[in-house]
């Protein structure tokens, strides 16, 4: 069973298996010409297994007498494809594989004097292959076609052994086997004396060899496995080892990684405890100012330019100089305070400003009098500022040495992480120098020894191959004798020779059990095949049914041929392909064809089909 969503490549298996038989034509999808290089067929012949090798649009094919996987052992043969009546064609093999090569078909079967041409394996799949195409369809008889349709019933006759030429051919065909087997033995006498001036190594001798070679081979492989496990056995022992030094080494990364922000940290504190200092620097100079800078006092007298005797006071609010009176808040003559009472052109000498370090701390710079050492509030301001300032310094300060103090340590422990990281590195390193030094250089001795062994075992084949060439012709040889034989046999039998209103009598009884078997609807036993092969049911053509009847009468045709030509012996390859046999049967039928709706028509049709293979058909394939 070959089964699948459409459009996968199940028809294009039977066309692939056509193809390698000797088909025109294969399957020319996309998917297929761009991945298939060659069909590639193994088959059961009755003289033992031999597998077809077809490339894609090759004109010759090699044929094996080995089984697929054992093709490598023999020298293929080639054969061409075309022209079918070349003795050493395809077409001809296996046609000889059912004994009917050299068959004469003839154009005009009525007329004795009629023009042949000599039958192919490509006509013979007529009755082995039934594709989609000729399924429920006039074309399952070629009823368009008449020299097909002609050609289509000689083919049956010649199946059935009941050809209408069949003893000229009989003639015919043992007079060209006597020819070719006399060929063939001349063939195998040239190459035998060939073989002996070649001085070739007897086929024993190289049979010995190439055995001796593959025990070799056989004994290395296992010492490579045995090797293997070895050394995984050794590498367990190392793997304490690198998982240690895995773990040393994240730690180490780690030691480095502590370090090092350890140290941006107390850099970091560093500049910020020089810019403390700084301001602790500035706000002491400006606390001192008072005592040690003049605040603008007026030494001078404005009117004469005469140094005064004593600087003017403030007394009872009143100027000492001009006895002027004074706000109430003004205490001391220093210019810049009584600019700022009075708000003169210079009163922005008393604005504050407000400035911010790079900590982000403000600091006040007062230009006012408020700085003066007379002013008891600007005094107090620049005491509490400074202490201020003290005491975050020192705590600073503090953290900074705690900081800088946790330096020695680190840099221990991050020196000691990378001591033991190197010591298990080297310890690593002696160990698997220790463990997987002595399995390569195990492993290269044994790589050069099986080198060796394939030298000399190939050797040994490809002169082994002149021995199988020459035992190949011997085999077919001897299989042209039995052919011959046989077609003597046969020919002094022909007055038993089947008769052709008996064969087509038993296709038409065998049509009808398997209409009885699948279930056709209504046909009362009236399946027949007439003298044509043209099927009927009901009493009317196949070809006047319903879509459904037409598909179930095509594969009662098609199996009553091969069942029959199979349980008679006839001259079948014993094998049939069906492409899509449920066509247009239960689900799939016509919507006005509701006889062939029911399912169970494909049920028992596969039910007939393994039924007979496990009785009569055993050993047969569908």
């Amino acid at each position: 069973m070959i089964a699948g969503p459409t459009n996968t490549g199940k028809t294009s298996v039977l066309q692939l298996i056509a193809y390698a038989l000797g088909a025109s034509s294969y399957p020319d999808h996309e998917e297929i010409v761009r991945q298939v290089r060659a069909a590639v067929l193994e088959a059961i012949t009755p003289d033992g297994p031999m597998t077809v090798e077809r490339g894609i649009e090759a004109k010759i094919a090699l044929v094996f007498d080995q089984p697929l996987d054992r093709a490598g052992d023999t020298v293929p043969q080639p054969h061409p494809i075309d022209p079918p009546s070349d003795p050493a064609s395809l077409s001809r093999l296996l046609l000889s594989t059912v004994d009917l090569q050299d068959v004469q078909l003839r154009l005009a079967p009525t007329q004795q004097e009629s023009a042949t041409h000599v039958l192919s394996f490509r006509d013979l799949m007529w009755v082995c292959m039934l594709l989609n195409e000729r399924v429920g369809s006039a074309q399952l008889l070629f009823e368009g076609n008449r020299d097909k349709n002609r050609k289509l019933l000689q083919v049956v006759d010649a199946v059935f052994g009941v050809h209408a030429s069949d003893g000229a051919d009989l003639a015919s065909r043992i007079k060209n086997l006597n020819d070719d087997l006399a060929n063939a033995r001349n063939e195998l006498v040239s190459l035998e004396q060939f073989i002996r001036e070649q001085d070739a190594t007897p086929r024993e001798q190289l049979e010995e060899v190439v055995e001796e070679a593959e025990g070799q081979l056989a004994a290395i492989r296992d010492t490579v496995h045995r090797l293997d496990r070895q050394e995984a056995t050794s590498a367990e022992v190392t793997a304490g080892l690198r998982n240690r030094h895995q773990r040393a080494a994240r730690a180490t990364v780690q030691a480095r990684q502590r370090l090092r922000d350890r140290e941006a940290l107390v850099s970091r504190y560093a500049s910020l405890r020089a810019q403390y200092s700084d301001d602790i620097r500035k706000l002491t100079l400006l606390k001192q100012a008072g005592s040690i800078f003049d605040h603008l006092s007026v030494m001078v007298c404005p009117a004469c330019l005469n140094t005064l005797p004593t600087p003017p006071t403030v007394r009872d609010s009143t100027c000492s100089l001009c006895e002027q009176a004074l706000p109430v808040a003004v205490t001391t003559t220093s210019l810049g305070t009584s600019a700022a009472m009075r708000e003169t052109a210079v009163a922005g000498l008393a604005q504050r400003v407000d400035e911010q370090d790079g900590d982000g701390r403000q600091l006040h710079n007062h230009d006012s009098d408020e700085s003066l050492p007379g002013d008891g509030s600007a005094h107090e301001a620049i005491s509490a500022e400074l202490a201020s300032t003290r005491s975050r310094f020192r705590e600073l300060n503090d953290y900074w040495r705690e900081l800088a103090d946790s330096l020695p340590a680190l840099r221990q422990t991050c020196s000691q992480a990378t001591a033991t990281e190197a010591e298990l590195a080297a310890q690593v390193d002696r160990a698997a120098s220790g463990t997987i030094t002595p399995y390569v250089a195990a492993r290269e001795d044994l790589a050069t020894q099986r080198q060796a062994v394939l030298v000399r075992r190939d050797r040994a084949t490809a002169a082994l191959k002149q021995w199988r060439s020459l035992h190949v012709r011997r085999r077919r040889t001897e299989q042209m004798a039995g052919e011959l034989a046989e077609l003597r046999r046969e020919s002094r039998g022909q007055s038993d020779r089947p008769d052709r209103d008996a064969v087509i009598a038993a296709l038409s009884a065998r049509f009808r059990q398997i209409l009885n078997d699948v279930g056709y609807p209504k046909h009362n036993n009236t399946g027949a095949i007439d003298t044509k092969l043209v099927p009927s049911a009901r009493l009317r053509p196949f070809t006047s049914a319903s879509s459904g009847g037409q598909v179930l009468q095509s594969l009662a045709w098609i199996l009553a041929i091969f069942e029959v030509g199979y349980e008679t012996g006839a001259h079948h390859p014993g094998f049939l392909l069906i492409d899509t046999p449920q066509k247009n049967l239960g689900g799939k039928a016509a919507a006005d064809d509701e006889e062939f709706a029911d399912v169970h028509l494909v049920e028992r049709f596969y039910q007939h089909v393994l039924s007979w293979l496990d009785g009569p058909g055993r050993g047969a394939q569908i």
